[in-house]
């Protein structure tokens, strides 16, 4: 991938161009920010400005024989580790290369929920393991075949298995001569400390809302209006973006749903609660969990519907139109409590409780917050 080819996040390319040409590469840098804003993108595509055999000023050729390995992730000097689960002993990142390699190439701004969905490993989560640390040591051992780089690229090292971080340590600390760990993240607060202070940090901020509407409309020939719509529910995410536009009409989206929930919470209309639960349980638990985290964000919304900004507010539409009616009984005095609760319930679903049992606790628990009036 080019520079050229990613949304926006312009400082950001010409940091990393620098560091390249001014030959102050850090054998360790984090890549961080949220989903679907252009983490990856990034370091795949300083990954081939690294190995590219003719780099121009502002970006890899695109043309020599590095760049065109890279296009299609078979780099021999560029390595790939991400989360995996399988029902065989001791898997590793290269037992999934041709997934990894066909579902980057198809959508470099992939989120974790997407690569477990191409992983089909029902409720499992993915993790690094001690064995794919190992794995990636065996592969540094052997010297770089093309580039004047070794590049191993980590994505999402949140998931890096407690038993396995010393081994990535070591290496990370001292790593061989001409390689260099690009690690992407999501959730910089889930990092190990002892990896965080091993590395240098490259922040990543969400897509500009101009910059994100521009390429809509120039990738996917929008009009206007439409792209400004889906940029103000994508919340700088191109990835979110593209689910937007890939939403069909006759499945309700979140914002539906968290609707339709509240209000069997609001009128604690068992029946409703029960059949909810059901049916928040029979999804995985990475759809559960951004669940969540889109009824976060819908909680925000009602609460600067109420008191803030009304030009920060995403929702438009028919969704604003009937959250206007919804927002008075997310208020000042139980706003906190709220996002507690969501936040305690995605804490939860990530160790594995019982999701129906989860659901139908959480229902009651916010039946009694929207008693709360303002």
């Amino acid at each position: 991938m080019r520079f050229h080819e990613i949304i926006g996040q312009q400082s950001v390319k010409k940091r990393l161009i620098n560091s390249v040409n001014e030959n102050r590469v850090s054998h360790a840098q984090l890549f961080y920010g949220p989903e679907g804003c252009g983490n990856l993108p990034l370091a795949l595509a300083y990954a081939q400005y690294l190995v590219c055999e003719k780099p121009l000023d502002d970006d890899s050729c695109g043309a020599c024989q590095a760049c065109r390995k890279m296009e299609k992730l078979v780099h021999p000097d560029v390595t790939f580790s991400y989360p995996i689960a399988s029902k065989v002993s001791k898997p590793r990142s290269s037992d999934y290369a041709e997934e990894w390699r066909k579902a980057i190439v198809a959508n470099p701004y992939i989120d974790y929920n997407d690569w477990v969905e191409t992983l089909d490993i029902e409720n499992k989560q993915g993790i690094i393991s001690a064995e794919e640390c190992n794995d990636i040591i065996r592969r540094l051992s052997y010297k770089s075949v093309e580039a004047p780089y070794r590049v191993v690229i980590v994505w999402y090292p949140e998931r890096l298995y407690h038993a396995a971080a010393p081994k990535l340590l070591k290496i990370l600390e001292e790593p061989p001569s001409q390689t260099v760990f690009l690690l992407v993240a999501s959730n910089v607060e889930q990092i190990l400390a002892t990896i965080l202070s091993r590395t240098q940090l490259v922040k990543i901020n969400p897509i500009s809302d101009d910059e994100l509407s521009h390429a809509l409309q120039t990738r996917h020939e929008l009009a206007a209006d439409v792209a400004k719509r889906i940029t103000h529910r994508a919340n700088g995410s191109y990835h979110e973006a593209l689910m937007q536009l890939d939403h069909d009409a006759a499945v309700e989206d979140d914002a539906a749903i968290f609707l339709r929930w509240m209000r069997y919470c609001l009128k604690a209309n068992v029946k409703g609660i029960s059949d909810f639960a059901v049916e928040m349980a029979a999804h995985t638990r990475e759809k559960q969990k951004l669940f969540l985290q889109s009824a976060l964000f819908l909680a925000r919304e009602c609460v600067l519907i109420n008191y803030g900004d009304q030009s920060m507010i995403r929702l438009d539409g028919k969704d604003l139109e009937s959250y206007r009616r919804f927002a008075p009984f997310v208020n000042r005095n139980n706003a906190e409590q709220f996002a507690g609760e969501l936040n305690r319930a995605h804490f939860h679903i990530e160790r594995n409780a019982n999701s129906k049992i989860l659901f139908t606790d959480l229902s009651f628990t916010i039946n009694r917050l929207l008693a709360v009036n303002g």
